[in-house]
């Protein structure tokens, strides 16, 4: 007999959680489900369906993008070189209010923008700055959630190693969504310097006293700080500049930025030697191979799902509820956040990617550059939300390991600075959309 749409959806759920919370990797997890699916409650050809998924995963030009960009990340991590562009951005914004607050942001927007991955940003800014300030005697909570918050950047200021994936994903160019995470990257970090200034000013305790500006003084320590930045900069010129100007794919780009660090490392660097290169690489195939089995596992979940037609079935049920696409959107932000609880951030857009796709493109007709930038900001919570924010235990061993209740509080303002940001780009797409628009498209 065959099962209605509900109790199949309700089957897949009940099997997808039960996996989980047995703390099955997410990989097999995806898989298994998708396979239960596609084996006992479809049509046959399972065997065939698999082998088109997994070819068509392992060959795609897109994710090629995948490995260079972890690789380029690995470099700069291992190399220990993230250090020199921590004192570079110092030196900037030591006379700010909240002083070298600004410097865990800024730096890991920039890092971010280099190595694409929320983790390593966090790993590369925050074993060096979190003992200096905690030193210094910035007040522990901000100081940890600034750098906490201040890493997660990492998913959105491109390359993004979560767009790249979605991107490939569903479709859509990875291209325009890396240059539509510009925008919203930008307004994001000043609104946690923003957070930073006026609870410094309220709370002056929370920092150490800010250096007089002295012109005389101040200019020339800025000017000498240009040599720990370049690179960095130069990094992402190339990476942006050739996406943006149509003379590179993401692809190529991303050869391109990972031969320029190399570079960069060995010659201006000097810092660079057989043991590190060994280590990167080494790390660099352990994380691919992790993303390309989770991309396989979702895959033939999306396979599943969408020959047992739960998507539709969710998508003719919204259509027909009588309240504003907009109500349905935030409905849909709530799920994210509820889930983003449980689940890290790239594994949350894969398992629900093939649910919500198709209800918030096609049935809510938002813009799917929109939903995969808007998409990753939101995703960005998950890194900081217990009990699975991977984002938060880090800052929280950085700063000793003690009362892990500070970190979390540190944490809230800046997770409430995400949640607006979300509402503000729901009520203005085009920050999301007006420079993608503008690209050079190859």
């Amino acid at each position: 007999m065959e099962l209605s749409i509900g109790i199949s959806t309700a089957i897949i759920l009940v099997f997808l959680f039960a996996l989980l919370a047995g703390g099955t990797w997410i990989s097999i997890v995806l898989a298994a489900v998708g396979l239960f699916g596609l084996a006992f409650m479809c049509a046959s050809g399972t065997q065939r369906m698999m082998s088109e998924i997994m070819f068509n995963n392992m060959v795609s030009y897109t994710l090629m993008a995948v490995p260079l960009f972890v690789f380029m990340g690995n470099l700069l991590v291992k190399c220990g070189v993230s250090g020199h562009l921590y004192e570079g951005v110092t030196k900037w914004l030591r006379i700010v209010p909240g002083g070298l607050l600004h410097a865990n942001i800024v730096t890991c927007a920039i890092f971010a923008a280099c190595s694409g991955s929320s983790t390593a940003t966090e790993v590369a800014i925050g074993t060096g700055s979190v003992p200096e300030l905690l030193g210094r005697g910035y007040d522990r909570k901000i100081t940890l959630g600034s750098i906490a918050a201040g890493s997660t950047l990492g998913i959105l200021i491109p390359p993004s190693v979560t767009m790249l994936v979605f991107g490939a994903y569903v479709g859509i160019s990875v291209g325009q969504l890396f240059i539509g995470g510009v925008i919203p990257g930008i307004i994001l970090a000043t609104m946690f310097i923003a957070w930073i200034a006026v609870a410094t000013a309220r709370n002056p305790q929370w920092a150490p006293k800010r250096e007089k500006f002295v012109p005389r003084a101040y200019f020339p320590q800025a000017l000498r700080a240009l040599k720990d930045i370049w690179p960095y900069m130069l990094i992402i010129l190339f990476i942006m500049g050739s996406i943006y100007g149509g003379f590179a794919t993401p692809t190529e780009a991303a050869g391109l930025a990972c031969m320029i660090s190399f570079l960069e490392i060995v010659l201006y660097y000097k810092k660079i030697d057989f043991h590190m290169f060994k280590d990167a690489a080494v790390a660099t195939v352990a994380l691919t191979g992790f993303y390309m089995l989770e991309i396989v596992g979702a895959r033939t979940l999306g396979m599943a799902l969408s020959m047992l037609r739960v998507p539709t079935y969710l998508c003719t049920l919204a259509a027909g509820l009588p309240v504003s696409r907009t109500v349905i959107w935030f409905g849909v932000v709530l799920i994210y956040i509820l889930l983003g609880c449980l689940m890290d951030g790239l594994d949350l857009m894969l398992v629900t990617t093939p649910v919500f796709y198709p209800l918030v493109v096609y049935t809510l007709g938002f813009d799917p550059i929109w939903f995969g930038v808007t998409l990753t900001v939101i995703l960005e919570m998950s890194l900081l939300t217990p009990p699975v924010g991977l984002n938060m235990y880090i800052a929280h061993s950085l700063g000793g390991g003690k009362r892990l209740q500070d970190t979390i509080k540190g944490i809230v303002p800046f997770f409430i600075c995400m949640v607006l940001c979300v509402i503000l780009l729901t009520a203005v797409p085009s920050l999301c959309t007006w420079l993608p628009s503008t690209m050079v498209h190859r």
